[in-house]
């Protein structure tokens, strides 16, 4: 007599990869630092790619590593936005602070 096949966990109830839950603190993080002038760039960015590499090797764990990009991507921009903003503001009085 054969088994019945046992019901597949849905998609949410799966555990996630470790370089799943890697990117999903990363680019939370890369977000949060991004408000920093800038300073959560490389976070966001590193969030960014981990959660890339999530996504290709194990695409079940969707929708997860979506939101890790989509979160480090906003992450990066913004961070970018803002270091370029704070760099025009203070690289011309930067002399005169180092001067005196």
């Amino acid at each position: 007599m054969t088994e019945p096949a046992l019901p597949r966990p849905a998609a949410g109830a799966r555990r996630l990869s470790d370089l799943t839950w890697v990117a999903l603190i990363v680019s939370g993080l890369g977000l949060a630092l991004a408000f920093m002038s800038g300073a959560g760039l490389p976070i966001a960015a590193g969030g960014t790619v981990c959660a890339l590499f999530a996504l290709r090797r194990r695409p079940e764990d969707s929708p997860w590593p979506y939101v890790a990009v989509a979160t480090g991507s906003i992450g990066t921009v913004l961070a970018l936005i803002l270091a370029i903003v704070t760099a025009v503001e203070w690289l011309p009085r930067l002399p005169e602070l180092l001067v005196g």
